[in-house]
């Protein structure tokens, strides 16, 4: 059941009229979905004997519903398995989208199907990463890295952990930063989902992983959407699986091919991508929990903490800077514990 507040009284007219469905039946059988850090609100509501999915974008944040509109375009011509759009209102930020169902990987992943579904999420990367290069929908990574940074400084280090000498820590993850970022504009450009973890994959019918999130797509170094996988926050895989994994992605890229690249560059790319997005997530969620009061993803901050911690280890370049994020994760613990 929708309340009455839950939707402007704008937004319940055009959804009506849109899906042909009365004001009472869109409350009365609609659902509100669960939301985490996103500042979006969606809703499960009936449509042609089955259900849509109603996205609903408040004003003054900078996602868009024609984001979503035109890359959507553009990733179901290249025939990955993304929602049909059905209805769209750009003025009031509603798109109402098909209906994926329930069986979100997060939460779907087990021991014995994990390896048949990852390769089906791995074969839809590999549809995204040959995606033309158009800067004129895509964004470049490189012109959001430093905000990245500025967020991961601001409101986890600062405002969230309430760090001790916040300097002395701002100048090491300076130098980090800078190193991680100037590798990955050496790795191929190709079009990133850049939030492809297994909260926004929904196995589907038909052997099919669906692909949902998509809106903030860039062009970005090769290894953020890999990363996103082997680096789950929800899933601690083997060494032997993600080592399968990998060998199936270098042997069916097109890009991997295209490049020449051996296996131990593709594993370091990943790695390497990992790093700075982890730190674009502690940035992003610390944020999201101060401004927004959603403490849904605080439970991920220690795992990702122990990724950068472990991952940095691996690399000559980021060895020292392990006991950086290693000091943390006791300061993360007693936050955490603090009402």
């Amino acid at each position: 059941m929708i309340r009455q507040g839950d939707l402007s009284a704008e937004s319940l007219k055009w959804v009506s009229k849109s899906i042909g469905v009365s004001n009472e039946d869109i409350l009365s059988k609609g659902q509100k979905l669960r939301i985490e850090s996103s500042q979006r609100t969606f809703f499960r509501i009936p449509f042609n004997d089955k259900s849509s999915i109603l996205m609903v974008v408040p004003e003054g944040i900078d996602e868009s519903i024609e984001s979503f509109y035109t890359k959507g375009k553009i990733f179901k011509e290249a025939n990955v398995n993304v929602p049909v759009i059905y209805f769209k209102n750009d003025s009031l930020g509603n798109l109402i989208v098909e209906d994926f169902g329930d069986d979100v990987l997060q939460f779907y992943l087990n021991e014995k199907n994990s390896n048949k579904l990852i390769k089906l999420a791995i074969e839809e990367i590999l549809k995204i990463e040959v995606i033309e290069l158009d800067e004129s929908i895509f964004s470049d990574f490189g012109k959001i890295t430093e905000n990245n940074l500025h967020l991961f400084k601001k409101f986890f280090l600062e405002e969230f952990l309430e760090v001790p000498e916040p300097e002395n820590f701002k100048e090491e993850i300076d130098e980090f930063y800078s190193i991680i970022i100037s590798e990955l504009t050496h790795h191929p450009k190709v079009i990133n989902h850049y939030d492809f973890e297994s909260r926004n994959l929904i196995a589907l019918p038909e052997k099919k992983i669906g692909v949902i999130d998509f809106q903030d797509a860039l062009i970005g170094p090769l290894g953020i959407d890999l990363a996103s996988i082997f680096k789950d926050l929800y899933k601690k895989w083997t060494q032997e699986e993600i080592v399968n994994w990998l060998n199936f992605y270098v042997e069916n890229s097109q890009i991997v091919k295209s490049a020449s690249l051996k296996t131990i560059d593709v594993k370091r790319m990943i790695d390497i991508a990992s790093l700075q997005r982890q730190i674009r997530i502690l940035g992003k969620l610390s944020q999201v929990f101060l401004e927004l009061k959603r403490s849904e993803r605080l439970k991920d901050f220690k795992t990702i903490l122990k990724y950068l911690t472990i991952t940095s280890l691996e690399y000559s370049e980021t060895k020292r800077y392990s006991d950086f994020f290693k000091n943390l994760i006791p300061i993360l613990e007693q936050k955490l514990k603090t009402p």
